[in-house]
C-alpha cells in the first residue's frame, strides 16, 4: 500500500521573531523548554544540565512530576528556575522573551511541534540526538547523546546566532506548505 508522511505545520506568522515579548523575572540568558514534567520529557536531566551553566530556566507545562521538578529546580536553580503556564495565545511572546530552546525527551516523542514554534521565533534549539530531531531542527541547533555533554552544548548554543538557520529551518515546516502538501495528496487519491 502507498502512504503517505506529512509532518505537523507551524503558523510562522503567529510564531515570529517580531512582536510582543514578556518581562521574565529570571536573569538572562533565558533557556526554555516547553514540557510536561513527565518521565519522557526528562526534566530532570535538562535541569541538571541547566544548573551548570549561568543561563536560567523557564519551563512551560504541567504533569505528574510538578511537584518533584519544582523542589529539584528550586534546590538547584534558585532565583534561575520558573515553572509558569501560559495561555496558548501568549505562547509566541514567551518563546520571543528567551534566548534558546531545549527540549532532551527520550527517542521516544513523535514529531515535536515546540522545536518548530521555537526556531520560528528565532530560537536555536538543543535537543535530543535521534533521526526525529535531526529532520526537525537540522542545521538550526545542537544535538545531545547523553547527560555528560549536555550541558556544554547548552553553553555552545547559547554563543550561537540562530535566528537565520532557525527561522529558515521552521519555514520547510509552515502550515501553508502542510497545507498544500494535504490538497496535492488529495487530489492525487482522486485522480
Amino acid at each position: 500500500q502507498k502512504f503517505a508522511v506529512i509532518r505537523n505545520g507551524v503558523d510562522t506568522v503567529k510564531f515570529s521573531p517580531s512582536g510582543k515579548t514578556l518581562k521574565l523575572k529570571l536573569p538572562k540568558p533565558i533557556i526554555l523548554c516547553v514540557a510536561a514534567s513527565s518521565e519522557s520529557k526528562r526534566i530532570r536531566e535538562t535541569i541538571l544540565a541547566i544548573s551548570k551553566t549561568k543561563a536560567s530556566l523557564l519551563l512551560v507545562g504541567v504533569g505528574e512530576l510538578d511537584h518533584e521538578i519544582d523542589n529539584l529546580g528550586q534546590t538547584l536553580l534558585g532565583p534561575r528556575f520558573l515553572r509558569k503556564n501560559f495561555p496558548l495565545e501568549e505562547m509566541p511572546a514567551v518563546y520571543r522573551s528567551c534566548d534558546l530552546f531545549t527540549l532532551y525527551s527520550d527517542s521516544s516523542e513523535a514529531f515535536g511541534i515546540v522545536y518548530l514554534e521555537a526556531m520560528a521565533t528565532g530560537l536555536g534549539c538543543v535537543a535530543t540526538d535521534d533521526s526525529m530531531r535531526r529532520e526537525i531542527i537540522a542545521d538550526a541547533g545542537l544535538f545531545v547523546k547523553n547527560l555528560s555533554e549536555y550541558s556544554s552544548a547548552l553553553t555552545n548554543a547559547l554563543e550561537t546566532d540562530w535566528s537565520t538557520k532557525a527561522i529558515a529551518q521552521s519555514a520547510r515546516f509552515s502550515v501553508k506548505k502542510m497545507a498544500h502538501a494535504y490538497s496535492k495528496l488529495f487530489t492525487d487519491v482522486c485522480k
